[in-house]
């Protein structure tokens, strides 16, 4: 999926359902385990996404009339669409190592200050 349909797909699973936020292209349905009721983007049929309230791993229905080649898309929007996911992975990767260094150096940093405490603790 393009970034901004992963976005949609995402940001459609909502945790309350409000009718008047309900639009007429949107798959309404109920969570097999709890119960919640979970509403979704057309785009979302045939998904399996996580319940909003219990985790629990959804099959999101596919409408009476709706065929999932009714969403498949032309080979040129596949591979943006895969160039996109490629850059949002090196982003990621990116992020990661920039947090593990940031980690590395708070940790470096609560040896010293326990250090510092363990010291202070022993002059008493």
């Amino acid at each position: 999926m393009t970034e901004e349909l992963t976005e949609e797909v995402e940001a459609a699973v909502r945790n309350e359902v409000d009718e008047e936020e309900i639009r007429d292209t949107d798959i309404a349905f109920d969570c097999p385990q709890c119960g919640k009721n979970l509403v979704i983007d057309y785009r979302g049929a045939g998904l399996q996404i996580n319940c909003s309230a219990c985790g629990a791993s959804v099959l999101v229905p596919i409408p009476d009339g709706m065929e999932l080649h009714d969403l498949d898309l032309d080979p040129g929007e596949i591979l943006k669409q895969l160039f996109a996911t490629r850059r949002n992975y090196q982003k990621a990767e990116l992020e990661i190592q920039s947090l593990k260094a940031r980690l590395t150096q708070l940790q470096e940093t609560l040896g010293v200050m326990q250090e510092v405490i363990a010291e202070g603790l022993s002059d008493s």
